[in-house]
């Protein structure tokens, strides 16, 4: 198999084959990039994910089904060490990825025609619900501040209300487009409602949740808490060095963000997120690490019901369960996926390792 190490920038395309160094612009539908790449033969394109500047050469590879290797922004700079690169080049960017490439399993690959557009398409949705967000929450403050002084101008509270009234407006349409996207599927759509009913998650939480199970839709329960930056990690040698445990927060942000937020309400309202929290705060443990491992929890019970397609149903063992339909309203408890066995497993995966997270 031919590998092509290419590093990517917001304009350019720096390309590294064993023969030589090539540049390629970074617009378009990298029509030189595709002269270049014999997209008919046995072809591997490794690259690190750069954002949106890489989104093109991912729908690139996608549409020419040419197997794509994404690697992690991390690597590369330990890959620099061990290879004695003192440089750091774009060329040499390309080089160091070419050489990760052509030692990497071929049964390792991923096929990018597998990546879910939907995904794709929620997330861009996302990243412009949460700037207006912050702008919103931004102008509050403001307003909030200038409301105390007297000497502030009416006219200027009263344009500032203007536009947090249409900020909060812009982020009910961004919702709107989103659920739209969403119910074109019906999956996706089914998978929402599902998500819906976990007592303590919204409308944005679930849609984030949502956008992260369609992204890696064949991730198990160990992979899922990867993702979201919720793993724990421990950092020891010797007898001597023995750090507290903590999660990686190498996963997304945003989610752990949104679950985070979502268990004040979870908290109280979930059996099953309340269980862990109660417990964890009967022991002493701060409120932060409560809060994780109750945003934890949550998570698994989303993925599980994502997984199952049913609904959320409180824990309390599988016999004699039934689940609500439109169909048939006491339909006998047969998923595929038994989420009610899961949740009272995961009560106690969660004591061996997050009571001592910090």
């Amino acid at each position: 198999m031919k590998c092509i190490g290419v590093d990517v920038s917001k304009q350019e395309l720096v390309t590294y084959d064993v023969e030589k160094e090539r540049v390629f612009p970074n617009t378009g539908a990298l029509s030189e990039f595709e002269a270049f790449v014999d997209c008919g033969g046995d072809v591997l394109i490794a690259f690190e994910p750069t954002s949106t500047y890489s989104r093109r050469l991912e729908a690139f590879c996608r549409d020419k089904n040419i197997p794509a290797l994404k690697l992690n922004p991390r690597l590369i700079s330990h890959l620099r060490e061990v290879h004695g690169k003192r440089s750091k080049t774009d060329k040499t960017d390309a080089e160091l990825l070419y050489i990760y490439g052509v030692t990497w399993e071929k049964t390792d690959f991923e096929n990018p025609q597998s990546g879910d557009r939907l995904a794709q398409a929620l997330s861009a949705h996302l990243a412009v619900y949460r700037v207006t967000q912050k702008a919103r929450v931004a102008h509050q403050g403001v307003f909030e501040a200038l409301s105390q002084d007297p000497s502030t101008p009416k006219a200027l509270l009263d344009e500032l209300a203007v536009t947090i009234e249409s900020l909060k407006e812009k982020e009910k349409a961004c919702v709107v487009r989103m659920q739209a996207l969403i119910s074109e599927e019906k999956s996706a759509s089914s998978a929402l409602q599902a998500l819906l009913s976990i007592p303590g998650v919204g409308s944005i939480t679930a849609i984030t949740l949502l956008t992260l199970f369609l992204r890696y839709p064949g991730t198990d329960r160990r992979q899922i808490v990867a993702l979201a930056g919720l793993d724990p990690v421990e950092y020891q040698s010797g007898s001597s060095v023995h750090k507290k445990a903590r999660i990686s927060k190498r996963g997304n942000q945003e989610v752990r963000k949104r679950l985070y937020e979502a268990t004040l309400s979870a908290a109280r309202f979930n059996p099953a997120v309340k269980d862990v929290y109660s417990r964890l705060k009967e022991r002493g443990k701060p409120e932060k690490v409560a809060r994780i491992a109750a945003a934890r929890k949550l998570l698994l019970i989303a993925h599980a019901i994502y997984k199952s397609g049913d609904k959320y149903r409180e824990p309390g063992g599988v016999k004699g369960l039934t689940v609500n339909t439109a169909s048939d309203p006491e339909v006998p408890l047969t998923p595929k996926f038994p989420c009610c066995s899961w949740v009272l497993w995961w009560g106690g995966g969660v004591k061996e390792w997050v009571f001592d997270l910090h």
